[in-house]
């Protein structure tokens, strides 16, 4: 009894579990009679003894210089074609037929759709020197296909916009031939800018619409009045440059648009790329503003730490000069102003002001402007200033002999130390007791220009240490006698 449960439960275990089955034929095995011989001879390779010792990239390399100038005419529905980072080896005999059915055509200048694998396929083998004779005639292909393809399917946009450039330094590309990439035009208006005291005007609104077109498109008062806001932007940002220049920790340039960062990269990221030049010490400058950098085979980008709260700051300075201007001219239509830095306000007040002068002069002379005449009214100018400025300063009352150190507001940054100092230049009283208790002059003016920095964007006392005139104003606002 107990043998005959035995014996059926092997004969269930048999036919359950041990039965008989076709063979399943994977599309990397499966080398049909039907199949053109290249592609067979291709296939070989995945079959060689060696197989499991070489990598995916080095078979593909093997396998694309095999089939380099492979041409089909092959039917196939490609439509559910799915695969990611693509190679030959991942398509069925049929489907590679497909392939190279679509990359004949396509080479022949007849571009249709397909599937992105076949795309994606298409694009590692041009990255890779695949069916290329030179890296200029790769690029030339890439481009090609980023224009043309790229209106069929804009899925592979994205990615195209980093390998155009990733290829361009990595095959030592002529850079001129990126001349119409976003970031390059953009890299060329921060360097006009970089060299503002060389540019003439044209340029320079030419560089600030690139990098900011947002506010100037929309403003109803830049419409009617383009040529004079023009003029006072280019003044306003030379000026600007200047003066954080000689006083700022960093440049105009870097306040809007970042500092020079050093980014590590694996060139050609989401690509499968074989590494043929294998290069370990390299560089490549794209521009002024962006140098690709191989060091032991470690890729590495030097290039402007930009984010959009950083050009922000940008478009904002445009607002506040349209806003500004549209005050002094009597705009019926004002805008709210986005700076708060009174120096940067006073900067566009006076250069809208000596605008608006500079163009009544030219009216009420009705001959010609004498632009010597010119700058002697702003010359002039500034010398009036300065004189209300003494005179402003001198009608403040002495100081008494007695001197009680004030209170710090709740709102100061400052410590008690450094908001007694700062009371003490405003109003006249001795600093002597920095010395005797103990504090080194040096250390509180230091300390003092940094809590304010955020407020003024710059230092309000140099080195003497004497408070910087432009500050005094806003200075005595925050601290009362």
């Amino acid at each position: 009894m107990g043998s005959d449960k035995m014996k059926a439960a092997a004969e269930w275990f048999r036919e359950t579990v041990f039965r008989e089955e076709a063979v399943l034929r994977t599309p990397t095995a499966c080398v049909s009679k039907e199949v053109p011989s290249k592609l067979r001879e291709a296939r070989s390779l995945q079959n060689e003894a060696y197989q499991n010792f070489q990598s995916r990239d080095s078979l593909f390399m093997k396998q694309g210089k095999l089939l380099a100038n492979y041409e089909d005419d092959f039917e196939y529905n490609c439509s559910n074609i799915h695969r990611y980072y693509p190679t030959y080896q991942d398509f069925s005999n049929q489907e590679l037929r497909a392939y190279f059915s679509w990359r004949t055509k396509l080479r022949r200048g007849n571009i249709q759709k397909t599937s992105l694998s076949f795309a994606f396929l298409y694009i590692y083998e041009l990255i890779n020197q695949i069916g290329v004779t030179d890296p200029l005639d790769g690029y030339q292909k890439l481009k090609l296909f980023q224009n043309e393809y790229g209106q069929i399917d804009g899925r592979i946009l994205p990615y195209l916009k980093t390998w155009m450039t990733d290829y361009a330094a990595y095959y030592a590309v002529d850079s001129s031939l990126l001349h119409d990439d976003p970031q390059v035009i953009m890299n060329q208006s921060i360097t006009i800018l970089e060299q503002i005291h060389k540019q003439d005007s044209d340029r320079i609104m030419g560089a600030v619409k690139q990098l900011s077109p947002k506010w100037l498109d929309r403003s109803r008062f830049y419409k009617t009045h383009q040529e004079d806001m023009d003029t006072v932007i280019v003044r306003v940002l030379r000026r600007v440059s200047s003066h954080c220049a000689a006083r700022c920790k960093k440049t105009m340039v870097e306040q809007y648009f970042g500092s020079q960062v050093r980014y590590y990269i694996q060139i050609f990221e989401s690509a499968v790329f074989c590494d043929p030049l294998k290069r370990k010490n390299y560089e490549y400058a794209i521009d002024e503003q962006c140098t690709y950098v191989c060091k032991k085979g470690i890729w590495s980008v030097r290039k402007r730490s930009d984010t959009p709260k950083s050009r922000q700051k940008f478009e904002d300075l445009l607002k506040t000069i349209d806003s500004i201007m549209r005050l002094e001219y009597g705009d019926k239509h004002p805008v709210k102003s986005k700076v708060t830095a009174k120096w940067l306000i006073r900067t566009i007040q006076e250069e809208t002001r000596t605008l608006l002068a500079e163009k009544k002069a030219a009216e009420d002379s009705k001959i010609s402007i004498d632009f010597a005449q010119l700058t002697k009214i702003r010359q002039d100018a500034a010398v009036t200033q300065e004189k209300l400025t003494v005179e402003e300063e001198t009608d403040q009352p002495e100081q008494a002999q007695s001197y009680t150190a004030p209170s710090v507001p709740s709102d100061m940054p400052l410590n008690k130390e450094e908001y007694r100092f700062l009371h003490c230049l405003l109003y006249g009283s001795e600093i002597r007791w920095v010395q005797t208790e103990g504090y080194l002059l040096s250390v509180l003016v230091d300390s003092i220009n940094e809590k304010l920095y955020d407020i003024f964007q710059d230092s309000v006392l140099d080195d003497t240490p004497l408070l910087v005139e432009d500050y005094i104003d806003d200075l005595k606002e925050m601290i009362l006698p």
